[in-house]
């Protein structure tokens, strides 16, 4: 990985299994299986939306409990922007 990547760490439990598969969908995510954790990782920004997730706001709200290395520019009530470091908007 280029130090202009980003890494998310997702708990590999079947509530934040949509997340991965959406993931493994962008054509800018490389998904790997580390068995307790999922890693999504990407040179460029990524965008999740929690309805098109189909995750109720508790749920949302943990997704990101396992860790990054990025910088989460904005994370809402239903979308969430993440960015590798280096890349933020002004």
């Amino acid at each position: 990985m280029s130090k202009s990547s980003l890494r998310i760490f997702v708990l590999n439990v079947p509530e934040f299994a949509s997340l991965t598969e959406a993931a493994r969908h962008m054509p800018d995510c490389h998904v790997s299986d580390l068995g307790d954790y999922i890693v999504i990782a990407s040179s460029g920004p990524v965008e999740f939306g929690r309805r098109a997730l189909g995750l109720k706001p508790a749920v949302w709200y943990g997704l990101f409990t396992g860790g990054l290395d990025g910088k989460i520019e904005s994370f809402g009530r239903d979308t969430v922007r993440i960015v590798p470091r280096g890349q933020e908007t002004a």
